[in-house]
């Protein structure tokens, strides 16, 4: 008796030449709607679902296959001779390959932001059900979902005389229950943000391999890039090697930091840390300002921008040694400059990128999740506690400073202007030593205090800092509060003639 082949796809790559290549091996082929159409449009001889079932597809083609001869055929164990009764007696027969892909849930719903009554109906139920069963039956019969597999299989076929191996048998299940997983993920994540859990119960990770690094943190540590499908497209890679491990971490850095900013900016990262951060009236400007904040660190570092790469602003940035550079855009004249420097990677932004709400490591055997520290910052909100209040041109630099803050490894703390920071004390066990390291930066650059703040990722538990920072040439600080001994703090600035506001919110960053 001939072979049964199902098949029935939305992505038709490559169906009409597998089919044929299926009729020449002796497979009687099955299938419906769409596919049944190309395939007698091609003299591919076929048979209708309809015609094993008695039934018709119904409900505007959401009811096609589900049918016990349909899933007895597939589901049928060969060496079990009650099931093979079974199927005589409903007069069906074993279906031997089962060839399905699934509606492009993301594709046509997500990505097109389809209302919630449109986007349901791209949601598969046939053609994962079939899939599964094939899988679970896997040692009587193969699944197929990709048009890659095609090729594999006739040659599989071929090489063992139609007797596919079970280790075969194996992979070809095993990758199906894979991706009915993700394509129920997708659609699960795609339903929950209609809804109001914050922390759900239960999360799955929902991810494909987008990228295999050359190693992790250090070579002797494996890594890979893994996105999920509805994020797959909020970046490209338009020259230059091949992203490290630390790229991806400090791009995310880039891009989160001048994304903080309405005016041009410019973010300059070492190992996830701002080295140097401007905003300017052009990227040129912003670029050399931000340079200026640490002219030795920025030496190999990620330059993220919040507007086009131009071509005079290529012809500076190809002179130093950059690892990335990461913008909205870049235009063609810049990418011709770019192209003497072949190795500097570019990174193009898709508009409106936005990352993640939620942020997922690893700790103790287990997982941790949390909102990303998006709050939003109003210093019309903070609370002076001084009685000198901020002069007009340190409230943009209080902005400026508090905004950054942010990024920098706790225990953190920025020197900062209106319009740039000036030096940064990053991932120090104490604070004090963190106010320590930005003065001497601060020395190092020869950049001006005059008109600079101090914002602190945390509050002051001795009021040391103030003293320190004051006698650098501080005259404002910005801070969460929030210590048993603020009253110290605050009684030591007004001592010292300083401004000092509290935000009631603190940003650790670890």
């Amino acid at each position: 008796m001939n072979k049964k082949a199902l098949i029935s796809v939305w992505d038709k790559t490559g169906i009409v030449e597998f089919s044929k290549s299926l009729i020449e091996r002796g497979f009687e082929i099955l299938s419906t709607g769409g596919t049944k159409s190309l395939l007698e449009k091609n003299d591919i001889p076929v048979t209708s679902v309809s015609d094993l079932t008695g039934f018709g597809s119904i409900m505007d083609g959401r009811v096609k296959t589900l049918h016990p001869k349909v899933f007895g055929g597939i589901l049928a164990d060969r060496k079990n001779d009650s099931h093979m009764s079974d199927l005589s007696e409903m007069d069906a027969f074993a279906i031997d390959l089962v060839v399905v892909n699934l509606y492009p849930f993301v594709e046509q719903a997500i990505e097109k932001k389809l209302p919630i009554n449109k986007a349901i109906e791209f949601i598969d139920i046939g053609g994962p059900s079939m899939l599964r069963a094939a899988a679970k039956n896997h040692d009587s019969v193969i699944p197929l979902y990709d048009s890659s597999d095609y090729e594999d299989f006739i040659s599989k076929f071929d090489d063992s005389s139609g007797q596919i191996s079970i280790d075969h048998r194996l992979e070809y299940a095993a990758k199906i229950f894979k991706i009915t997983t993700q394509y129920d993920m997708q659609i699960s994540n795609y339903l929950m943000s209609y809804t109001n859990e914050e922390l759900p119960d239960k999360i799955t990770i929902n991810a494909i391999k987008k990228d295999e690094l050359r190693y992790g943190e250090n070579p002797h540590q494996k890594a890979a890039f893994y996105t999920s499908k509805d994020n797959n497209n909020s970046w490209i890679q338009l020259q230059g090697k091949q992203l490290s491990y630390n790229n991806y971490t400090d791009i995310e850095s880039a891009i989160s930091i001048v994304n903080e900013f309405d005016q041009i900016s410019c973010s300059i990262i070492k190992h996830a840390n701002p080295c140097g951060f401007a905003i300017g009236g052009n990227t040129i400007e912003a670029f050399k300002r931000a340079v200026s904040s640490d002219p030795v660190s920025y030496f190999g570092g990620i330059v993220g921008f919040n507007s086009t790469v131009d071509q005079e602003l290529a012809a500076i940035l190809v002179k130093p040694f950059l690892e990335c550079i990461v913008a909205p855009d870049f235009d063609d004249q810049s990418l011709e400059v770019f192209k003497s420097k072949k190795n500097l990677r570019l990174i193009k932004t898709s508009k409106g990128f936005k990352l993640s709400n939620k942020m997922i490591k690893n700790a103790l055997g287990g997982y941790l999740l949390q909102d990303r520290d998006q709050l939003s910052f109003d210093i019309n909100n903070c609370d002076v506690v001084t009685k000198l209040k901020p002069a007009s041109n340190e409230i943009n630099a209080l902005e400026l400073g508090w905004k950054l803050v942010k990024y920098v490894k706790s225990n953190a703390i920025v020197f900062a202007n209106d319009n740039q920071v000036l030096a940064a004390g990053a991932g120090q066990m104490s604070r004090v030593d963190s106010v320590k390291n930005a003065i001497r930066k601060i020395s190092e650059t020869g950049l001006s205090l005059e008109g600079a703040i101090m914002a602190s990722d945390a509050f002051f538990p001795f009021p040391d800092c103030i003293e320190i920072a004051a006698k650098a040439g501080i005259k404002s600080i910005i801070q969460p509060g929030g210590s048993i001994k603020d009253s110290d703090a605050i009684d030591v600035a007004d001592d010292l003639g300083l401004s000092m506001l509290f935000t009631k919110a603190r940003h650790f960053y670890h």
